[in-house]
């Protein structure tokens, strides 16, 4: 049985693609989630899950997590320069104010994003476009989604590499919510530093 993603490329396909170039070694694996960060066309769970069996868990985690960072980062900024315009093509400006993905990235920091980007499999692709375009602020949003993708990707990465050791270890899957927590608790700490010192400056100028 074929696991399709995409709709259009098997999970076995992505694999043999990435075989097929790994004389490239660990930068195919970091092309590959790199580009797709401008396209949206291969889920970032699947990419991973393919460069961990083949490069191994460190290498494939590691090429995944900064290419994808890289990318998303990349993305975010040319939309920010150049997006406005093109999007309102394709998502009436009316509509895009009334939306709901629009209306929660307006009202949200870190948190909610960290807690958005630690889901496996979530459209990133689709919410670096509203984010890009909404009033959250450049800092809160790429901390976010940068810790956010860390715990995601190593979750991905360890249930890749060895499905059922993680099914049957409960104690393993406690501790990855506990470090969801920790790293959440951390970001929040430090977006109401960067808040605090960005309103003093204000206060100063």
């Amino acid at each position: 049985m074929q696991l399709y993603i995409g709709g259009w490329i098997s999970f076995h396909q992505l694999q043999h693609f990435v075989r097929v170039h790994d004389n490239l070694g660990v930068l195919i694996a970091f092309l590959i989630p790199f580009v797709d960060s401008f396209l949206g066309i291969i889920p970032l769970g699947a990419i991973c899950a393919a460069n961990v069996n083949i490069f191994g868990f460190w290498p494939g985690f590691l090429s995944t997590y900064v290419g994808s960072v890289l990318g998303t980062t990349a993305m975010y900024f040319l939309l920010k320069k150049t997006g406005a315009k093109w999007i309102d093509r394709f998502i009436p400006k009316k509509k895009k104010e009334n939306s709901s993905a629009m209306s929660w990235l307006n009202n949200s920091g870190f948190g909610p994003v960290f807690i958005w980007f630690c889901i496996p499999f979530c459209p990133s692709f689709f919410t670096n476009i509203f984010a890009a375009v909404s009033k959250i602020r450049p800092i809160p949003y790429i901390s976010g989604f940068a810790m956010g993708k860390l715990v995601a990707l190593l979750l991905i990465s360890y249930i890749g590499q060895d499905l059922d050791d993680f099914i049957e270890e409960p104690l393993e899957t406690i501790l990855v919510l506990i470090a969801i927590v920790f790293l959440w608790f951390v970001g929040k700490k430090v977006e109401k530093k960067i808040y605090k010192r960005s309103t003093l400056n204000n206060e100063e100028n």
